[in-house]
């Protein structure tokens, strides 16, 4: 009994195998819906920082694919307005690819908000 002592038998390496590939899945299916939600957050604060009396419509949706782009992300649909109530109405939709090893998921999100535009 003695001589198994610290030795890695089949079956532990097998289990060792599987609690990896579970850990480094985990590690992506999180870091994905990390990079959706800052994403959402990046396109809001940049609108932002740009908005006031020189934006319309085309500089707005110029901005979001700049970012979308920088994010390498396949861009579905973008819309962005400047209304009479003065709101920046935008509006895209995106696809993002995540390869967990053995498959690869492809998700399709979509972003719709509004931020006060100041003359």
């Amino acid at each position: 009994m003695n001589s198994q002592r610290g030795k890695m038998t089949f079956m532990s390496l097998i289990a060792m195998v599987i609690l990896a590939m579970g850990a480094f899945m985990a590690f992506k299916f999180i870091g994905t819906n990390l990079e959706k939600k800052q994403l959402k957050k990046e396109v809001f604060d940049t609108l932002g920082t740009y908005r006031g009396s020189q934006m319309d419509g085309a500089r707005a949706m110029e901005i979001i694919e700049k970012i979308l782009l920088k994010h390498k992300t396949e861009i579905l649909e973008l819309v962005a307005e400047l209304n009479k109530e003065q709101m920046i109405q935008y509006s895209f939709k995106y696809r993002i690819d995540t390869d967990y090893l053995l498959f690869k998921r492809s998700e399709i999100i979509e972003v719709a908000d509004e931020i006060s535009n100041y003359m």
